[in-house]
């Protein structure tokens, strides 16, 4: 280095020391001679972290230990053996199996290895080597990010390495390895790394395995050539705090509602059957008779569902896949349809609008499938072309096709490509946007779909491409990934505005501790926590730990409701479907509506969820046991249980011998139990956690089992499970003094507004059934008492149009028939209603002055759904005399229950 340069240096550090001064401890200042610039140090530069000591620390294994991961079981993976890392021994790169000088990483996500050099030193290089080889799932990280730091405590981060050759190209054959190295060379300003340390930390996190070798720490013995203290700025990876919500660092979402949607097979399509009625579910907050109170969400991701039918067919686990531009139209175009999907929207939007007097856009973050590799994208450019995004088809572009730098190349040839496919796709949605001209919705975002980056086949590269062009655009860039591999990290290093991370419990033999554990991890990264919906039990640790940390309100949300479960609570005790009734799981449908409306309104309050497990099988000892899923550690607690007075009577409880619990049963009011417990010892509190996917009732302990005897006279078919409901009412209260109300209750209860619903929806459905007209005026009686609002109105409009089961449509061309001839009618008779029927044609004669029947014949068949038949029926005339022929359709001569309006022909002299 030249005098001049030695100069500047040494006037850099003076300036950094005046302006830092204190903020750092003394010995940071040591160096070769203090007090005097040291000389300038010709001997060659060293490793100086050969065969020093390595500690490594895991911050986030807590994550495979709540998932139940154990270690990979490799030798290599003690951390105590970490002095691999620095022993000057390289991996083998033919035979990844060998581990002999690999140190493996296994999941766990971050790593932090620290190198002591035992004294401090100038270092102007840092680097490690990772092995890749894709077909075993061992990727190196996305990058190491390098710290130093003169008394292993204040850490100073000087720089951020990628590997030399990009991760979507690995030379590799059989079993070997291309080992890629992370070198950093340079300070954060580009010039020349040269910064006192006596350790060095790394930073990487582990998607599945990393197979590292050799750290190496290239500079001199010693502080030389002014070698400075790295100013104290931020690594781009630690934030250590929630982003607000409806800022820019929270690509402006506050509530964001996952929408799934695309062409479905036939058997399925009611998933993504997105009409008005249900859009206006979602984005309107409905009450119980259908009325808009309040917007429900306004911020909607617009998602491919996953079995989403196109061109391309389904992969291995039956999701969809996206390999051409066909693939991505057959879910453009279906959302964008004016009268369901994106119109639906617009329009329910404009009707929420309309109804609280607001002016609110929804907003749209449109997904972005990850595209397949093929020969053949489509045409991009309506030239006719072939967009290739296969790296073989570029073997003609390069020298040598066989080398590494011709694979190389005919890699990143194809990766552009595919860049250009995903850029086609961007600009196909935003143009189709300004061409819909929807008056209430706007586009403001994009998501990424893939929750898990696909490194070797050039994922990486494809976001930070997408990222950079959005940007340009204007448009925000958001992801959702999944707690396990590297992305909860990695997210901001890939150009996402905003990141939001799924906890997976809903879906996993998780544990509970998953949510503080996965908040402090959102912290850290400065991400947002995902709300997800599999079950209400699950979803209600969701709501409650969102409630107790504080991400409810502190943060933007995301909600993940699989496809229809909003609709489906909104409409529970009035269904759309006309084919669906209000069953034993309405009551809890609803609740899941109402408890995430309160959770996005942030009017939450934690609850506590239960289930009453029925037994009727022996009528003279019925059981109702309580169970509390998922409980938090309850010390006492008071439920209502409703039963049929009329049917049984209460009889005994019993407490399960493995409970500690002291249960008091209040039955003085026929038809209702109270229900009351504590514990005497907190360490007895009732808890349980998720031992079973998917499966919350595993494991759930037994509060009470209460005991009932059918009632002498009735009938053992009068009773039914449903005869017993766990009210909505009901309190907890656990160790530390917190308060739980009741999730739910468990079934319908009788005499509430939803069981009037309930029942007048029942009868609408029986009614058009059977078209009978017995069925459709009990419907009506039922429908006409309930409040007026939309879902009354609905109801009677089904009723409004129900013709009678069986259509007559009178064949014969007689308008009249004349006296002593014979009568002779031939009927085309279609069934209407979804089942069989029986009919009997009856003609009779009637005397029209006295109105009454004279003779009469008939004749019986039987009639499938659906299905036409032609019938004749035939009657004497008298040869005197008033009379008209009436023609009558019933179901019998006995039952006597019209099924058809009756047919009058005049007899004629």
């Amino acid at each position: 280095m030249n005098r001049k340069a030695r100069t500047y240096k040494a006037l850099i550090v003076c300036i950094l020391a005046a302006m830092l001064g204190s903020a750092f401890p003394m010995q940071a200042y040591a160096n070769a001679d203090a007090g005097e610039e040291s000389a300038v140090n010709e001997a060659e530069p060293v490793n100086l972290a050969l065969n020093k000591a390595v500690t490594i620390t895991q911050p986030d294994d807590v994550f495979d230990k709540i998932a139940g991961i154990g270690a990979y079981g490799k030798e290599t993976t003690d951390l105590s053996k970490g002095g691999m890392l620095t022993d000057g021994k390289y991996g083998n790169l033919g035979n990844w199996e060998d581990t002999s000088n690999w140190f493996v990483f296994y999941r766990k996500l971050k790593r932090e290895v620290v190198v002591d050099l035992e004294q401090i030193h100038t270092v102007n290089r840092i680097q490690i080597g990772f092995g890749q080889t894709n077909g075993v799932g061992i990727v190196p990280p996305l990058n190491v990010r390098y710290y130093v730091s003169n008394d292993g405590t204040d850490y100073r981060y000087v720089g951020l390495a990628e590997p030399d050759v990009p991760l979507y190209f690995a030379d590799t054959a059989g079993n070997s390895m291309h080992r890629k190295i992370y070198k950093l060379d340079e300070y954060l300003d580009g010039s020349p790394l040269n910064v006192q340390a006596r350790y060095v930390k790394l930073v990487f996190v582990i998607n599945t395995f990393g197979w590292a070798d050799e750290i190496e720490v290239t500079g001199h013995d010693g502080v030389i050539d002014n070698a400075i203290i790295p100013p104290d700025v931020h690594d781009g990876l630690h934030f250590d705090r929630l982003p607000e919500a409806g800022t820019g660092e929270a690509a402006n979402i506050e509530d964001q509602f996952l929408w799934y949607s695309g062409p479905m097979r036939e058997a399925d399509k009611a998933f993504t059957d997105w009409t008005k009625e249900k859009a206006l579910a979602m984005l309107g907050y409905l009450d119980i008779h259908g009325d808009i109170k309040d917007w429900y969400f306004n911020d909607l991701l617009a998602i491919p569902v996953v079995a989403m039918v196109t061109p391309s067919g389904f992969d291995g686990n039956g999701a969809a896949k996206f390999v051409t531009k066909q693939d991505l139209l057959a879910y453009l175009d279906f959302i964008f349809k004016e009268d369901t999907q994106f119109g639906a929207i617009d329009w329910a939007a404009g009707e929420v609008n309309d109804k609280l007097g607001t002016d609110k856009k929804v907003r749209i973050n449109m997904s972005i499938p990850w595209i397949v590799s093929s020969s053949n994208f489509g045409d991009i450019y309506g030239d006719g072309s072939k967009l290739s995004t296969l790296p073989a088809d570029f073997a003609d572009q390069v020298d040598d096709p066989g080398s590494r730098e011709g694979k190389l190349e005919m890699n990143r040839l194809a990766l552009e490509n595919k860049k250009l496919a995903f850029k086609w796709y961007i600009d196909e949605v935003i143009e189709r946007f300004e061409q819909a001209g929807y008056k209430n919705l706007t586009l403001d975002s994009f998501y990424w779909y893939h929750e898990r980056i696909l490194e070797a086949e050039g994922e990486v590269d494809a976001i930070r491409f997408t990222a950079d062009y959005l940007k340009d655009k204007d448009y925000f860039f958001t992801w959702i990934p999944y707690i396990g591999p590297s992305s909860p990290y990695v997210w901001r290093d890939l150009g996402f505005t905003a990141a939001s991370i799924q906890p997976g419990f809903a879906f996993n033999a998780s544990k509970k501790n998953i949510f503080p554990e996965i908040t402090k991890l959102a912290e850290r990264v400065g991400a947002s926590v995902e709300i997800e919906y599999d079950d209400y039990r699950t979803l209600a640790q969701y709501l409650n730990y969102g409630e107790s940390l504080g991400y409810m309100t502190s943060t933007f949300n995301t909600y993940y409701m699989a496809a229809m479960p909003i609709v489906d609570g909104a409409y529970a005790f009035s269904p759309l479907d006309p084919k669906k009734v209000p069953d034993s799981l309405a009551a809890i449908r609803r609740s899941v509506y109402d408890r995430v409306y309160e959770y996005k309104t942030g009017q939450y309050e934690r609850r506590f969820t239960a289930n009453l497990i029925t037994d009727i099988a022996n009528k003279n000892k019925m059981t109702a046991a309580i169970k509390l899923p998922l409980a938090n550690h309850y010390v006492s607690g008071s439920m209502e249980v409703l039963y049929d007075a009329t049917k049984v009577d209460y009889t005994d409880f019993v407490v399960p011998a493995s409970s500690k619990a002291n249960v008091e049963i209040d039955h003085s009011t026929p038809g209702l139990l109270k229900v009351e417990f504590s514990v005497d010892d907190p360490q007895d509190a009732i808890f349980a956690d998720l031992i079973e996917r998917r499966n919350p009732l595993a494991g759930a302990p037994e509060l009470v089992t209460l005991q009932f005897a059918i009632k002498p006279g009735v009938s053992d078919s009068a009773i039914s499970g449903r005869d017993f409901v766990l009210s909505s009412t009901g309190s907890m209260t656990d160790v530390d003094g917190s308060q739980y109300t009741n999730f739910t209750a468990s079934d319908i209860e009788q005499g509430t507004e939803a069981a009037r619903y309930a029942s007048a929806s029942s009868a609408v459905v029986q009614a058009e059934a059977t078209f009978l007209p017995r069925d459709i005026q009990a419907a009506k009686a039922l429908v006409n008492v309930l409040p007026d609002g939309p879902n009354k109105t609905r109801l009677l409009n089904r009723l409004a149009v129900l013709n009678l089961p069986i259509e007559i449509v009178k064949l014969s061309p007689e308008t009249s028939f004349k006296l002593g001839e014979e009568a002779k009618v031939t009927v085309k008779a279609t069934v209407r209603s979804t089942s069989s029927a029986q009919m009997t044609l009856i003609m009779g004669l009637y005397d029209k002055a006295s109105n009454q029947l004279v003779s009469y014949n008939a004749i019986s068949q039987s009639l499938d759904s659906g299905k036409s038949v032609e019938v004749t029926g035939l009657i004497k005339l008298p040869k005197t005399g008033q009379y008209e022929v009436r023609c009558f359709v019933w179901d019998s001569l006995d039952g006597m229950i019209p099924l058809s309006e009756p047919i009058h022909i005049a007899v004629n002299e």
